[in-house]
């Protein structure tokens, strides 16, 4: 008895849920619809991507000077520590 509760409770949600993303994709759509909020998208679009890739670059440095780093201080660690007489 409660599956068939739970059933009609998912079916409502999903019906709630499709009603919502169809409102904002015909949204979208009429927006759209004029080429100057087209250009205007597609500005902010070109915008954040350029954006995106210069944070990527960033990361990347800051990744590799991390990396450096780290290496150098295991060298100075392997440095410090007694040789092994057994080699």
């Amino acid at each position: 008895m409660s599956d068939n509760k739970n059933d009609l409770g998912k079916e409502a949600a999903a019906g709630l849920i499709g009603a919502v993303i169809g409102a904002a994709v015909g949204a979208a759509a009429v927006a759209l619809s004029d080429e100057k909020n087209r250009k205007k998208v597609q500005k902010a679009a070109d915008r954040l991507q350029k954006e995106g890739g210069n944070k990527l670059e960033e990361l990347k440095k800051l990744a590799n000077k991390l990396l450096k780093e780290s290496e150098d201080q295991v060298e100075e660690v392997q440095k410090k520590l007694p040789k092994d007489k057994t080699e």
